[in-house]
């Protein structure tokens, strides 16, 4: 688990670095967002709602299942909480978000 981690965050490190790099390059912006392009079609429906609110900054710090409802409803997307879950389910299995549990309450989601 903790090998995972230190992995993951050199990714984080090194996509950074090319972001970096390519700014410095002057590379035009759509070579800069065509990765984001891939994975945004990658996801339709409502992981694709939550994928964009990924995309915006929203899990950037963590919101619980019923923050994530409200911020949906704000954008015309009113859906019931146990059907957020299997969406929330699935980005967390395909390492998009993490979840955390503390003791007491409900579980946060997170961008990785």
């Amino acid at each position: 688990m903790q090998k995972t981690m230190e992995n993951e965050e050199i990714i984080k490190q090194i996509e950074n670095l090319l972001g970096e790099l390519r700014q410095s390059l002057n590379m035009p912006k759509m070579i800069l967002s065509q990765n984001i392009k891939n994975k945004k079609s990658e996801f339709s429906g409502l992981r694709g709602n939550i994928y964009e609110l990924i995309e915006d900054g929203f899990f950037d710090e963590p919101k619980t299942i019923s923050e994530l409802q409200k911020k949906l409803k704000d954008r015309g997307i009113k859906r019931p909480t146990t059907t957020l879950m299997p969406s929330l389910t699935f980005l967390v299995v395909k390492r998009i978000l993490d979840r955390d549990k503390p003791e007491k309450g409900l579980y946060k989601y997170f961008k990785r």
